[in-house]
């Protein structure tokens, strides 16, 4: 009988806490004059500049994409002489 009366409590507890519980009705309207204020400024950039940016971010791209093949291959390296090893070590 104790499992029934902890699971009663729990309900009971649970359902205190659902009355302390704000809708998000209420949450947004106490939110609603933040958003409304707030405003984003971005720099504007010549096209050079964004020509610029944009080969800094492919290049980027480029070399994490080289540095990912690598891991890639150190990996397959691994598995393939701890699989020989294992292989040779069992064979015999």
């Amino acid at each position: 009988m104790g499992f029934a009366s902890h699971a009663v409590k729990v309900v009971k507890a649970n359902r205190a806490l659902l009355h302390k519980r704000r809708s998000f009705k209420e949450i947004r309207e106490a939110y609603e004059g933040y958003v409304s204020n707030t405003e984003l400024k971005f720099k504007n950039l010549t096209p050079f500049e964004q020509k610029k940016i944009r080969d800094k971010i492919i290049q980027q791209a480029k070399r994490d994409r080289l540095e990912e093949i690598q891991n890639y291959c150190i990996a397959l390296v691994i598995l393939i002489v701890l699989g020989v090893g294992l292989y040779s070590l069992f064979s015999s």
